[in-house]
């Protein structure tokens, strides 16, 4: 009963106060229309799209005839008309980033349609499983939200499709004059076929400088997501050199392409490169040490090599040692040491370190370049260290599978011996069991 005077009195309050309850399942406009790629979509069941196409769809907002013939009855639109409508395209179920677009904002008037084109682009790395992913299409303002049907997406891989993964650059995309750059490039196959022959280069189109390397074969994605089988969907080059002496002080465009397909294809990323000018008193302390592979996989008592790679960009030479700190766990030898560096050349040291029996797990250690007494870089290494056999565990493995099958040999001839002795019984049995009259 107190309940229903709380109602009563709450209309009361409401129709005196001029407030006016809108009807919240009504709605002034509608996405009548989606279409995708010139297709309508209507009627699909899902819908199939590529890694790294871009789709683009057309939308089609109108504005809700019953509910403009529902004005008469107490709904608050201002001219006839709906203001700052929205149109949005979106994939759910990507879990990298979010993949949208957006219309600008319109006007839906009495009767009215508007048309907005949007586009989205596939990620190449979008996972090959139907129905994982879900493209929803809605119009919205600040007032009402009017989403079309989801459609389920199913996402097919091309043929041949490469994509770059990951650019490193030592050491940076800003240089001193006549300074060298090395760049490592990672390429991934997320096509369906095999990627082979596949050429990395490295160029300043402005300056005419160019340097190339190359990855021989590349799996495909689903093939490479195979635990039982060692192969590899993606790689990274080895250091591609782009020597850069000579260059003047500027901002140029360097251009990182992989060219797959026999040539037929391509995939860049274009980036800046600064290069900044010093006077020639300066450049004779330009050096540039570093090296590109610090962290290696080794297994116990097994040996692993690291690379130091020093340039000298001054006019004369140079003598360098190195010096190793944070290395108990294991024994290390540099090779060759001192070197020495000629002005505007480069040279590498060898760090050849050898895990200890019990050292596993991650490791780290620190090399000190060193121009006389005077440390010029410092370079931290890891090692992750991973549990082995030793000699004599293999000898204890090859002798214990030497002794399984001499088992079985054993036991296969002493079936054969029994069945034999068996047999011969039986014969011996018959023999004694014969009457002549």
């Amino acid at each position: 009963m107190m309940k229903k005077l709380l109602s009563v009195l709450l209309v009361f309050v409401l129709a005196f106060t001029g407030i006016v309850i809108k009807d919240v399942s009504a709605q002034p406009f509608i996405v009548a229309d989606v279409d995708i790629n010139g297709r309508d979509i209507d009627n699909l069941a899902y819908l199939y799209v590529d890694r790294g196409e871009t789709i683009d769809i057309m939308v089609e907002v109108a504005g809700d005839d019953a509910f403009w013939e529902d004005i008469a009855n107490g709904l608050d639109i201002e001219n006839d008309r709906i203001e700052g409508i929205t149109v949005e395209a979106e994939i759910l179920g990507y879990k990298y980033n979010r993949i949208s677009d957006t219309s600008g904002r319109f006007i839906i008037e009495y009767q009215g349609t508007n048309f907005e084109n949007l586009k989205l682009k596939i990620p190449e790395d979008m996972d090959l499983i139907d129905n994982k992913y879900t493209l929803r299409v809605r119009a919205y303002n600040q007032q009402y939200s009017v989403s079309f049907a989801e459609l389920p997406l199913r996402v097919r891989a091309e043929e041949d499709l490469l994509n770059i993964m990951r650019v490193d650059f030592t050491p940076g995309l800003t240089l001193e004059v006549n300074q060298p750059l090395f760049a490592t490039v990672r390429v991934e196959n997320m096509g369906y076929n095999k990627a082979e022959n596949i050429v990395v280069s490295l160029s300043v189109p402005q300056l005419g400088r160019e340097s190339f390397t190359d990855i021989d074969e590349l799996s495909p994605a689903d093939v490479a997501e195979n635990d039982d089988q060692d192969i590899e969907n993606s790689e990274s080059t080895e250091s591609i050199y782009l020597d850069l002496r000579g260059a003047q002080p500027g901002t140029y465009n360097l251009i990182v392409k992989v060219e797959y397909d026999r040539g037929h294809k391509e995939v860049t990323e274009n980036y800046q490169l600064v290069i900044n000018g010093l006077r020639t008193s300066e450049l004779e302390n330009v050096l540039m040490i570093d090296s590109v592979e610090k962290t290696k996989s080794v297994d116990a008592e097994q040996g692993a090599v690291y690379i130091i790679s020093i340039v000298n960009l001054g006019t004369g030479s140079k003598v360098f040692t190195a010096d190793v700190t944070g290395l108990d766990w294991g024994n290390y030898r540099i090779d060759p040491m001192p070197v020495v560096v000629q002005g505007g050349s480069s040279a590498d040291m060898f760090l050849y370190v050898s895990p200890k029996e019990d050292a596993l797990g991650q490791k780290t250690f620190t090399v000190n370049v060193k121009e006389g007494n005077n440390i010029v870089k410092q370079i931290t290494f890891q090692a992750n260290i991973a549990e082995s056999k030793g000699e004599w565990d293999n000898v204890l493995t090859g002798l214990e599978i030497g002794f399984i099958v001499l088992l079985i040999i054993l036991v296969i001839l002493g079936i054969i011996l029994a069945a034999t002795r068996m047999n011969k019984k039986g014969e011996g049995n018959e023999a004694l069991g014969e009457s002549y009259y």
